[in-house]
C-alpha cells in the first residue's frame, strides 16, 4: 500500500522525535526578498517623481540584490537553491493537476510553478537593472555604466523604458497568484517570509551560514554602491 507523503512525514518525526525543524526561508533570503520589494517599490515611485538621485541608488541596489541572489542560490539553504526548486516540465503539470483536483496541502520552499514564477520575475528585474545601469535622458542622467556601453547606451534606454510594462505585469502577477493560495487554496504565504516557516523534515540551517549569508548581502550591497559613485553623472 502506498505510503502518503503526510504518513512519511509523521514517521521520520517519530523515529526523531527531538530533532528540531529547520526554516524553509532563511535570514539571508529573508532579508533579500524585503530589500528586494522596498527597492523596487524605491524605483517606481523615484522615477514617476523625477528623482533620477534615489532611481539610480534603487536600481544599483535591485542589481546588488540581484547578484546576491545568484549566489545564495547555490551556496544558501535546501529551499534557497536553485537546484531544488527549478523542476521539470513534468512536475509543474503533476502540481498544477493536483491542486485542479482539490489538494491543499502545504509544499515547504517554492512550489514547481512558484519556483519558475520566481526564475521569471529575477529574469525581468535583472534585465531591468542592467538596461538602467546603461541608460540615459540625454539631458541631466546617465547611469554608471553608460559611458562603458558605447553606442549601446540608445538601445539599454529604449528597453528600459519599455520594460516598464514587464516589470509591472510580473508584479501583478506576483500578487495575483498570493491571492489565490490565500483565498482559493487557503494558504497564507506571508508569515513564513516573516518568520522563516517551518520545514519539519530538514534541520536548522547553521548560524555560521546564516551570518556568512547576511556579511556577503552586505558586502555585495556596500561594493556595488560604492562603485556606483565612481562618477559623477548628475549636471
Amino acid at each position: 500500500m502506498a505510503v502518503t507523503p503526510l504518513e512519511s512525514l509523521m514517521r521520520m518525526r517519530q523515529n526523531h522525535p527531538m530533532s528540531k525543524s529547520g526554516e524553509i526561508w532563511d535570514i539571508p533570503l529573508r532579508l533579500f526578498h524585503w530589500l528586494l520589494m522596498v527597492s523596487v517599490i524605491a524605483s517606481i515611485g523615484s522615477v514617476k517623481a523625477g528623482n533620477m538621485f534615489v532611481h539610480e541608488k534603487a536600481g544599483i541596489s535591485v542589481a546588488a540584490l540581484l547578484i546576491f541572489r545568484v549566489i545564495w542560490g547555490f551556496a544558501g539553504n535546501r529551499h534557497a537553491r536553485f537546484a531544488h526548486f527549478l523542476t521539470g516540465p513534468g512536475r509543474v503539470i503533476a502540481y498544477i493537476k493536483s491542486r485542479m483536483g482539490g489538494e491543499r496541502g502545504i509544499h515547504p520552499g517554492h512550489a514547481p510553478t512558484g519556483g519558475w514564477a520566481t526564475m521569471v520575475i529575477l529574469m525581468v528585474f535583472a534585465g531591468m537593472a542592467s538596461m538602467g545601469l546603461m541608460a540615459h535622458d540625454d539631458v541631466l542622467y546617465e547611469g554608471p555604466l553608460a559611458a562603458w556601453a558605447g553606442d549601446f547606451t540608445d538601445t539599454a534606454t529604449r528597453l528600459h523604458h519599455l520594460g516598464e510594462k514587464l516589470v509591472f505585469a510580473v508584479i501583478a502577477m506576483h500578487l495575483l497568484a498570493m491571492l489565490i493560495y490565500r483565498f482559493w487554496l487557503k494558504i497564507n504565504l506571508v508569515p513564513a517570509m516573516l518568520h522563516g516557516g517551518r520545514d519539519e523534515v530538514r534541520q536548522p540551517s547553521s548560524k555560521t551560514r546564516q551570518i556568512a549569508g547576511v556579511m556577503v548581502l552586505a558586502a555585495v550591497l556596500i561594493t556595488a554602491h560604492a562603485l556606483g559613485m565612481s562618477g559623477e553623472r548628475f549636471y
